[in-house]
């Protein structure tokens, strides 16, 4: 009996390879979202300590007032654009992971399939070999016969 041979072993290995592909952009993705996070962090924590810095002052001039509320002002658009920057990117990690998902069906019926006719395949041989064991014993046993009435 020949030995096993998957037909669809090359398109099972391409999927793979695009998997391994689809997670990799996911894996760029959500390293996009961490740095805008993190853009956000800093621009929080720079924020409270600018704030802190100034209230902490004994006396407060009217212009350091003013630039503060200049500062609120552009670090409240800077706020609102990344937060913006944040949801496309989650939107882009999201669409990626369906992507991911989607080739990971694909990967599994495939490996199913292959499982599917390697068992079919084993089953054949097993039978193969229960007829050929028989077609054996059944030799012997006519031999037998034959010695037996000679």
């Amino acid at each position: 009996m020949q030995r096993f041979q998957f037909r669809l072993e090359r398109v099972l290995e391409w999927q793979r390879k695009k998997l391994q592909i689809e997670e990799s952009r996911l894996a760029a993705c959500l390293e996009l979202v961490q740095i805008v996070e993190g853009k956000i962090a800093w621009l929080q924590a720079d924020r409270s300590a600018i704030e802190a810095d100034l209230l902490q002052r004994s006396a407060i001039p009217a212009a350091d007032f003013l630039n503060l509320g200049r500062y609120r002002i552009r670090a409240d658009k800077e706020e609102l654009e990344l937060a913006a920057e944040r949801r496309q990117r989650l939107a882009s990690a999201d669409e990626q992971r369906a992507r991911v998902l989607h080739a990971q069906r694909r990967v599994k019926l495939l490996e199913k399939l292959r499982e599917r006719r390697r068992a079919e395949h084993a089953a054949l041989e097993a039978r193969e070999l229960e007829s050929v064991a028989a077609a054996a014993y059944l030799a012997r046993w006519s031999q037998a016969q034959q010695r037996d009435r000679a």
